[in-house]
C-alpha cells in the first residue's frame, strides 16, 4: 500500500497534491501519511506478535509525540536510549513496563530517572555500567530487570557506520564477558538478571544475519542454562531496512520476509519471551522531506539544483553518503544529471550527486523519499537554519501539523 502516488501529473498523499502542502506551510517540510504507517504497525503486529513477540518501536527513528502515540495506541512498547527519550515516551503515555531502556552511555542521572519510571528493563552493555546500575539501584530500593548486551560478532552486511553486531564496534560485550556476568551475577544483588540482548546492526535488508543471530542464541543461551543461569527472556534487537530507491512500495515488497525471520526465532527460541526493537522499517517510507528549487547553476562540469532544503534538515546523504529517492512533484518532459545540493556552506550539504531526475524549473517542488526515519530526528541548526515543521496527513484526509518550524525568536529562547 503506498499513500504517495501521482495524480494529474501531480505528486498526491492522501489525494492532496504536495505542491498545495509546500505552498501553504513553506519548505523544507515533513510530510507524513498517517495511512503509510497504519499499515506498517498492521504488518508487524501479524508478522510478529502473532507469534508471541513482542514488539518496542525503537524511538530513535522518530520521535514525534504523535508518532509515539500512534505507536503506543497500537500496544507496542518503546525502546529508549537516552534520558530525553524516557521524558517524550512518557508524555505520549507510555508507561513504565512498556519501556525498555537500551544504549551504551547511561548517566547516573538517567538511570535514577529510568528506575524511578519503573521501567520494563535495562539492556546493559559493559561492567561499569553494571557497576553504576547495581548502585542507583541499591540506592532507590528496586531490582530491575537487566538483559545483558551480547556482541555475537555478525555481519549484518550493512554501512559500516551502521554495524553493531562485530567486535571492534562499541557496542555490547564480548560473549566471553557477558557469561563471566552470569555467573558472578551474585555481585550485583539489585539487578534481577533475566535475558540476553543484542542489535547487530541497521538497514539490514537480507534475513540471513538474523538468521545467523537466532543460531547463535540458541547455542549460546543452552550453554548459559548448563551453567545455571535462569534466562527468561531474549531480544534480537532490530534493523531491517528499507527500499530507497522506490519509497513508495508496500512494506511486505520491500521487506517480505520479515514473517519469515519471525516463524524461525519463535520455532528456535519461543520457549524464551522474545522480544523485537523495528525503528527505521515502521517510520521510513511514511514521510517525505519537501523541499523547493531556489535555482540551476551551471558550469562546465555540472548541473546544480539548489534547493531549500540541506543537510541541516536530511544529514544521512552527507553523514553515510544514502540514497534517497528525488520525485519532482510535477511531471515534465525530459530528463536531466544534476547534482541535487542546498544552502549551507559546506561542499558536504548535498542529497545526490550526478543523480538523472526528471526535468525541474525554478519553484518547482521535489520530494525526498523515505524521510520518517532518522531525518527530523538528526537535524541541526547549522548556518541558523530553522527545524523545518512535521505535517501529518491523517487517514480522514485532514492535515495536522505535528510539529511547528523553528521560528528565529526561538534561536534566542534558551540564550541567557
Amino acid at each position: 500500500m503506498t499513500d504517495f502516488r501521482f495524480q494529474a501529473d501531480s505528486l498526491t498523499c492522501s489525494g492532496i497534491p504536495l505542491d498545495q502542502i509546500g505552498n501553504q506551510y513553506g519548505t523544507p517540510v515533513f510530510i507524513y501519511s498517517a495511512q503509510v504507517l497504519e499499515r506498517n504497525i498492521s504488518v508487524l503486529k501479524s508478522a510478529f506478535e502473532t507469534r508471541g513477540i513482542h514488539v518496542s518501536y525503537a524511538m530513535k527513528a522518530n520521535s514525534n509525540i504523535a508518532i509515539l502515540e500512534m505507536m503506543q495506541r497500537a500496544g507496542f512498547g518503546v525502546d529508549i536510549v537516552s534520558g530525553g527519550e524516557l521524558y517524550l515516551a512518557q508524555a505520549a503515555g507510555f508507561e513504565g513496563n512498556d519501556i525498555s531502556f537500551a544504549g551504551m552511555g547511561k548517566t547516573r542521572r538517567e538511570m535514577e530517572a529510568a528506575l524511578e519510571a519503573n521501567v520494563a528493563q535495562f539492556n546493559v552493555e559493559s561492567a561499569f555500567e553494571l557497576e553504576m546500575l547495581n548502585e542507583a539501584a541499591t540506592k532507590s530500593g528496586k531490582r530491575p530487570e537487566i538483559l545483558l548486551r551480547l556482541n555475537p560478532d555478525i555481519d549484518a552486511q550493512t554501512h559500516p557506520k551502521i554495524t553493531t553486531g562485530l567486535r571492534e564496534n562499541k557496542f555490547g560485550m564480548p560473549p566471553e564477558e557477558v557469561f563471566q556476568h552470569f555467573v558472578d551475577r551474585e555481585k550485583y544483588p539489585s539487578l534481577d538478571f533475566t535475558g540476553i540482548h543484542c542489535h547487530i546492526g541497521s538497514q539490514i535488508l537480507k534475513p540471513l544475519p538474523f538468521m545467523d543471530l537466532v543460531d547463535y542464541l540458541v547455542n549460546y543461551t543452552g550453554n548459559l542454562g548448563k551453567a545455571g543461569a535462569r534466562l527468561t527472556k531474549v531480544d534480537l534487537g532490530g534493523g531491517f531496512g528499507v527500499d530507497y530507491k522506490t519509497p513508495f512500495r508496500d512494506i511486505l515488497e520491500t521487506t517480505p520476509f520479515l514473517g519469515e525471520i519471525a516463524e524461525y526465532a519463535s520455532e528456535k527460541l519461543g520457549h524464551y519471551q522474545l522480544y523485537i526493537q523495528p525503528g527505521r522499517v515502521l517510520v521510513a517510507n511514511t514521510a517525505i522531506l519537501l523541499t523547493q528549487v531556489i535555482g540551476l547553476k551551471h558550469n562546465d562540469l555540472k548541473t546544480f539544483i539548489v534547493v531549500d532544503g540541506a543537510m541541516t534538515d536530511m544529514l544521512r546523504p552527507s553523514l553515510y553518503g544514502a540514497y534517497h529517492a528525488l520525485i519532482p512533484t510535477r511531471k515534465r518532459s525530459g530528463k536531466m544529471t544534476v547534482d541535487v545540493v542546498g544552502p549551507v556552506c559546506e561542499t558536504g550539504d548535498y542529497f545526490a550527486h550526478d543523480r538523472e531526475i526528471s526535468t525541474v524549473l525554478p519553484n518547482d517542488f521535489i520530494a525526498l523519499g523515505s524521510a520518517g526515519a532518522y531525518g527530523y530526528v538528526m537535524a541541526s541548526t547549522y548556518n541558523a537554519r530553522p527545524f523545518a515543521p512535521e505535517i501529518l496527513i491523517q487517514t480522514d484526509g485532514t492535515v495536522k501539523t505535528i510539529r511547528k518550524r523553528q521560528t528565529y525568536a526561538d534561536f534566542l529562547a534558551l540564550n541567557s
